[in-house]
């Protein structure tokens, strides 16, 4: 009798066997040629990391010479029977210059009860069972399992030995494969799993200011986020609703999400009290109440307990390494973790003082506790958005990407740390890099609004717009109200050259944010570029009007006037932008633009290299962006995109 031991994995709305299978769920087994099965299994069972195509053909085609072209053909064909549209890069991302990933996200290690799940939270779950032996053959005994086993290292190995025994011992009742979702036990209380985390408010009376109650609900979706099957709106989006006015049964409707936890804090001297309220949003019933009061000192305690609360109310199931991730600390400095804080909430301000102060916070933290991994992914985010802005990208973007670094080196499963390296490297022009990052942090952490944003930016500026729109879609779809990816869906429209598209979906931004000033900029380059130049110079100045510190929309003042033949004003703008770098950061290649609206490329390529001197990142955009066309064919331009690598 045959006693081999199949593996099972199980993806999104797949099932894959090492029977040759790869079967959708309540439909019949999708056909596949044993190479492309083979090149699937190969790919899953490496998802941790990029394969190179020569590993993978090798791989594939041990004793043979093959052309590249053949394992094209076998991941089309993967991609087909998943399927998995041109470009989408769902279950399988292809890195540029490098090979393939499986990307989708899978579980690993399935149990029939809490005391059983082995699962470690990675992209993948492994369910070992039995295939059915020969006909007239009988199925294994527990002892015939236990002895095909590897011999049992760590108490994880044990209890996979006995996940593998009560999986036998149910094929053997029921002559079949036992297959459950994680969670699918959940009481009807925890039904629907998604939740709002809103910033607590403090009492009256207190002493603790606003930032320690965003501070502690900060790091309760931290700790949440780290669950897959319990998707949290990020903080980013929380903030939004952080007024102790809100409605927060009106907030967590609005954001889609089946529950809502919020709190009152209060710190008193020595001692922190924290009362929070779980309710359902579509009967407003309590889930969970209850009250924590300890010494400040035991914060961390306090934030544990909320979020174990919270994943008992809701009968959430977590495998051993979600235990452990839940539990874990980022610190156990107190001093790292108020500037942390306070570096947080700092950060959220977006203001020219609240970013310095940022990284002023997050720095303090660092010298409390150099281990701080949260807290170099923190001062990496307010680097990153710095550059281009407060500080040259030279200088800024280095700084971010090596605190970046020095978060990962502390923990490599921080997916904050790779949402932020990933965005670095992308403003830095390194995008293979940026994109190995970016799925990464998506697969870490696929609730990060931030990183969707970020991707789409990446997308956008390879030249693909349609999946840039999608990633921007997934965004919105958990911050509805997001005033950014509401206004630069827009950007991505205006490199689509749907124009039409482009007014409208800035138009209904204006509506929704009246004093925000991205939407009446990128309704300006829609209208410059279509050569409505008193329309072009309108919205720009009622982005000045909004934000006087917008560089950018000075020089579209100065592109529309200079287009409109209006030379004087178009070297006014100049003139001003010139001045203000005197003060502090102005991108060259503002300059530039002016200068190539008024036709003098000698003068806008010298800019041009001044910024490619700085690491400008508009210079992301040189092969997509149709302000460039007439450029195009030049020379130098040419060069200019060869050095900053974006055509790649």
């Amino acid at each position: 009798m045959s006693k081999e031991i199949r593996e099972l994995y199980d993806f999104d709305d797949f099932r894959l066997d090492a029977s040759r299978r790869l079967v959708s769920r309540g439909e019949e087994p999708l056909q596949l040629t044993s190479k492309a099965f083979e090149a699937l299994l190969v790919l899953v069972r490496n998802r941790d990391r990029v394969l190179k195509k020569d590993e993978l053909m090798n791989a594939l085609w041990p004793d043979s010479f093959v052309e590249e072209v053949n394992l094209a053909q076998n991941i089309s064909a993967l991609r087909k029977a998943l399927g998995e549209s041109p470009g989408e890069n769902r279950f399988i991302a292809t890195i540029p210059g490098k090979g393939y990933q499986f990307v989708c996200v899978v579980r690993e290690g399935e149990g029939t009860g809490d005391e059983m799940v082995v699962a470690r939270h990675t992209r993948a779950q492994v369910v070992v069972v039995e295939e059915k032996g020969e006909e007239g053959e009988g199925v294994w005994t527990r002892n015939e399992v236990l002895a095909a086993l590897p011999a049992p290292r760590s108490f994880v190995r044990r209890w996979a030995a006995w996940v593998v025994v009560a999986m036998m011992l149910c094929v053997a009742a029921g002559g079949g494969y036992l297959w459950k979702e994680r969670g699918s036990e959940a009481s009807e209380e925890g039904a629907g799993h998604s939740l709002l985390v809103l910033p607590f408010q403090p009492l009256a009376g207190g002493e603790d200011d606003e930032h320690l109650g965003l501070g502690v609900a900060d790091a309760v979706i931290t700790k949440l986020s780290n669950i897959p099957q319990l998707p949290v709106r990020p903080t980013d989006v929380a903030i939004r609703y952080g007024d102790a006015k809100v409605d927060a049964l009106q907030a967590a409707r609005e954001l889609g999400v089946d529950s809502v936890l919020t709190g009152r804090i209060q710190k008193s001297g020595g001692r922190i009290r924290v009362t929070v309220q779980l309710v359902r949003v579509r009967d407003a019933r309590p889930l969970m109440a209850q009250t924590f009061d300890e010494s400040y000192t035991n914060i961390f305690a306090v934030e544990d307990a909320i979020s174990e609360k919270v994943v008992q109310a809701l009968a959430v199931n977590l495998a051993g390494q979600e235990k452990l991730r839940l539990e874990r600390h980022s610190t156990e400095n107190i001093d790292a973790y108020r500037n942390y804080l306070e570096g947080r909430y700092a950060e959220f301000r977006f203001t020219r003082d609240g970013m310095s102060k940022a990284i002023e916070y997050f720095d303090h933290a660092i010298g409390d506790d150099p281990g701080y991994a949260l807290a170099y992914a923190g001062l990496a985010d307010a680097y990153t958005t710095e550059s281009d802005w407060l500080l040259a990208p030279s200088d800024a973007l280095p700084k971010a990407e090596a605190a970046a670094r020095k978060a990962l080196a502390f923990d490599d499963k921080l997916a904050e740390g790779h949402s932020a390296l990933a965005h670095a490297l992308l403003h830095e022009w390194r995008l293979a890099e940026a994109s190995r990052e970016f799925h990464t942090a998506l697969l870490l952490n696929p609730g990060s609004v931030s990183t969707y944003f970020a991707y789409a930016e990446y997308l956008a500026s390879i030249g693909q717009t349609e999946e840039a729109i999608a990633e921007m879609n997934k965004g919105l779809a958990m911050d509805p109200l997001s005033p950014e990816i509401n206004s630069f869906m827009a950007w991505d429209y205006y490199l689509k050259r749907d124009y039409g598209k482009c007014l409208s979906t800035a138009e209904k931004a204006m509506q929704m944010f009246p004093d925000f000033w991205v939407p009446h900029m990128t309704a300006g380059m829609c209208h410059y570029i279509q050569s409505q130049f008193p329309e072009a110079i309108q919205e720009y100045k009622k982005a000045l009007a909004i934000n006087p510190e917008s560089t950018f929309a000075i020089a579209g003042v100065g592109m529309s006037f200079a287009r409109a033949r209006n030379k004087g004003e178009a070297y006014k703008a100049i003139d001003q932008l010139k001045s203000l770098s005197k003060k502090g950061y102005v991108s060259p290649g503002y300059i530039g633009l002016v200068y190539l609206a008024l036709g003098e490329t000698d003068e806008e390529f010298r800019w041009f290299a001044k910024g490619y001197d700085e690491r400008a990142e508009w210079l992301l955009w040189l092969t997509v962006d149709p302000m460039f066309d007439q450029q195009r064919n030049d020379p130098r331009f040419q060069e200019l995109v060869r050095k900053v690598g974006v055509a790649q």
